[in-house]
């Protein structure tokens, strides 16, 4: 499985999207709506939340079919 770069908003974040975070990449297995659709708060497995405010650097799984 291969993963895309691209440069996301918070409302465009998903549940498996890798986001770097202390200089390891971690999985999002979560979110929450954090007052607005402009905000998330992304959850991970071993890592302290996320309130994602602004655009980040986000790699999105590639799926082949």
């Amino acid at each position: 499985m291969g993963t895309a770069k691209a440069t996301r908003l918070p409302m465009d974040v998903r549940i498996g999207d890798f986001v770097l975070l202390n200089g390891s990449y971690q999985r999002v297995r979560d979110m929450r709506a954090a007052g607005t659709s402009a905000y998330r708060i992304l959850l991970f497995a071993g890592h302290a939340p996320l309130v994602m405010r602004t655009p980040r650097t986000v790699y999105r799984p590639i799926t082949w079919h």
